[in-house]
């Protein structure tokens, strides 16, 4: 029934026409929504982005961010009617699912997209047994309305329901002041018009390089309690240090990651590309693949991060973005250069890390990882390093976890970087500081 939808626009400034629970129809818009409101019927625009408009104790709400994935349908009945008293008076203490328990329902058309479930009480001896509150009078009385919604709207909730905890006022059913109160909220929903909260116009510049800081702009990019971060849509799982959102909410900017992650594949032939382990195809010679260091546990390897075109969203909760293209691009060559560290998630001190690249020299490589500082590490061919990790060291680029950027540096230059993350422990280093009081960590 209800579903969630994905949508998004920034609360920029509210424009709205003025209510007047006179005899004329007025539209009142805002970033998020826009609709014709019925005469009678007073706005409050003061908690956005919830609209709710009041006709006397009747309450009629659109949340156009509805950050579940799911409503009636799946048992978050609580979550979709959640502040309702209507709602919460009637079903009492009744276990879920209680809107099955407690109600008779009728499901009327508004749009083609919006439809409305209206809620009666349903005066068994069974239902008051399993914690329903009813009328004393044994009337079928109306207890509250939600609207299931199909396609763009079904990201948005809107519900009616009465300010009261009193059943024995709830209105009955087949009253004229009910008819005329449901008449007008089809009304006016009929012209209901849900606006996208979050909405990128541009991405500047267009193709960029790992490292270098790209720049959203748009708007919604400071939605509320939704922790918004860009994400490359076929890469989820992809590590991005936070951006920076501009007051407004009209550009958000952050770094091309410097690479990713890949697994290792228990069959030999197989690599991950995607995280998938699929076969290695002939024009895939040259795809770099993350060896097995466990037979037990898949091993966790960095890779310079591959140029091509991907598609990039804002998304937090249930909540995203229209997407754009940003196109990576190789980063120059460089004398010195990594492509291939491992195991790059889950590190705990004296770990032994294995680096693949080139433009290492036989003796005099360093390796630096966060502040922290490993010298003069050999390399008998060139192309590997093997080390031990050091304790963690300077600024985490995500706050309160312990991701660094590792690279390599000698006599002929810095090569780029690679993420590594240390695991969560109740460790004390030698400093003297616990992992999770570490000072500096952003």
């Amino acid at each position: 029934m209800i579903r969630r939808v994905a949508v998004s626009i920034l609360f920029t400034a509210i424009a709205s026409i003025a209510q007047n629970p006179g005899t004329r129809a007025n539209v009142f818009e805002n970033e998020y929504v826009k609709m014709t409101i019925r005469p009678g019927w007073t706005v409050d625009s003061s908690t956005p982005p919830l609209l709710k408009v009041h006709h006397g104790k009747y309450v009629l709400t659109v949340n156009p961010v509805y950050e579940h994935a799911s409503g009636v349908e799946g048992g978050r009945f609580e979550e979709v009617t959640d502040g309702m008293p209507s709602i919460e008076a009637v079903r009492a203490a009744v276990l879920q699912p209680s809107w099955i328990l407690c109600a008779q329902s009728d499901v009327v058309k508004i749009t083609g997209t919006i439809s409305l479930v209206t809620l009666y009480t349903d005066d068994t001896k069974e239902n008051v047994d399993n914690g329903c509150r009813l009328p004393a009078d044994g009337k079928t009385a109306w207890f509250g309305s939600y609207f299931v919604s199909e396609g763009s709207e079904s990201s948005y909730t809107i519900t009616l329901a009465y300010d009261s905890s009193d059943v024995d006022a709830f209105p009955k059913k087949g009253t004229p002041e009910l008819r005329k109160v449901l008449s007008d909220v089809v009304t006016m929903l009929k012209t209901i018009e849900l606006k996208p909260p979050i909405v990128i116009t541009s991405i500047e510049p267009q193709s960029a390089a790992p490292g270098a800081t790209v720049t959203l702009r748009g708007s919604g990019f400071n939605l509320k309690n939704f922790n918004l971060e860009p994400r490359f849509t076929t890469l989820p799982d992809l590590t991005i240090a936070p951006p920076m959102v501009a007051a407004d909410g009209r550009s958000m900017s952050f770094e091309v990651p410097p690479s990713k992650n890949i697994i290792s594949c228990a069959r030999p032939g197989y690599v991950d590309v995607r995280g998938n382990c699929v076969p290695v195809l002939p024009e895939q010679a040259g795809i770099v693949e993350c060896p097995e260091v466990n037979d037990r546990h898949p091993t966790f390897c960095g890779v310079a991060f591959p140029p091509g075109a991907y598609q990039i969203q804002v998304v937090g909760g249930m909540v995203h973005s229209n997407g754009v293209t940003l196109t990576v691009t190789a980063p120059k060559l460089a004398p010195v250069s990594i492509s291939l560290l491992y195991p790059n998630v889950g590190v705990l001190p004296g770990d032994t890390i294995r680096v693949s690249g080139k433009g290492f020299t036989a003796t005099g490589n360093t390796v630096t990882i966060g502040s922290a500082v490993v010298s003069d590490v050999p390399s008998p061919d060139g192309s590997t390093l093997e080390f031990d990790a050091p304790h963690p060291a300077g600024d985490s680029f995500i706050r309160g976890q312990y991701y660094f950027e590792a690279f390599v540096a000698n006599e002929k230059g810095k090569s780029n970087s690679i993420a590594l993350s240390y695991q969560y422990a109740n460790y004390t280093n030698p400093n003297g500081f616990s992992w999770e009081k570490m000072p500096g960590s952003r």
